[in-house]
């Protein structure tokens, strides 16, 4: 049985990447293990200063629950099985920690691209592009600034 590590931030973007390996032929089915990582947004300062570690962890929770609950169900539909995770920590190390628990496994990494953000890495061997999109915010700021002064 073929093993799937699959990181997740986004429930559609995730649907758009995950759906297409599905074999189209249900004749056929071939049942894979999968595994869905929650990658929850961090929390601002302000607001993980006012909850407790507890709370913070059952958030984490009920956010990868609600975002990968649609995705499960369609893999379970075709006969796979699948086991919800939230991700903490590097994410290299969680992805080495979790081949050593279920051997050699495939690693999708289906989280959302964004702009001027680099995300960390799920493997070692990942290639890792630095984003040319970042911009200093006086930058921005300035420019602003000159643009409403030309009008």
């Amino acid at each position: 049985m073929e093993t799937f590590i699959v990181y997740i931030d986004d429930k559609q973007y995730a649907l758009q990447q995950v759906i297409p390996m599905l074999p189209a032929s249900e004749q056929t089915p071939q049942a894979a293990n999968w595994i869905l990582i929650g990658c929850p947004p961090r929390l601002n300062r302000h607001t993980g200063r006012w909850l407790t570690h507890t709370a913070q962890k059952k958030w984490r929770q009920e956010w990868t629950q609600e975002t990968t609950a649609e995705l499960a169900q369609k893999l379970e539909g075709g006969g796979n099985t699948v086991s919800v995770r939230v991700a903490h920590g590097a994410l290299s190390e969680l992805t080495k920690q979790i081949k050593g628990e279920v051997g050699l496994a495939r690693v999708i990494d289906a989280r959302r691209p964004k702009l001027s953000v680099n995300l960390d890495p799920v493997t070692a061997e990942q290639p890792q592009e630095k984003s040319t999109w970042a911009l200093p915010s006086g930058v921005l700021a300035m420019s602003a600034a000159i643009v409403m002064a030309s009008e």
